[in-house]
């Protein structure tokens, strides 16, 4: 990485940003639900659904562990 790269990945969010940012995601989280409200899912499924979809991406993300099994 370049300094400049490093530089970038520490600075903290500023408390707008991060608002904004909230905000954007449950908007989108209440789309989706009602999306697939309309559909016929059931608001309960809908939220699980939805949630699991917004875990799913955020764990994207992440480095992945390799698993330490027994080598099969």
């Amino acid at each position: 990485m370049t300094n400049e790269e490093q530089n970038d990945a520490v600075e903290p969010m500023t408390f707008a940003e991060r608002y904004r940012q909230e905000k954007l995601v449950k908007k989108a989280k209440k789309k989706a639900r009602k999306e697939l409200e309309n559909t016929g899912v059931p608001k309960g499924m809908a939220v699980k659904l939805v949630n699991q979809s917004v875990r799913n991406i955020v764990s994207d993300n992440k480095p992945q562990k390799r698993s330490t099994g027994r080598g099969r």
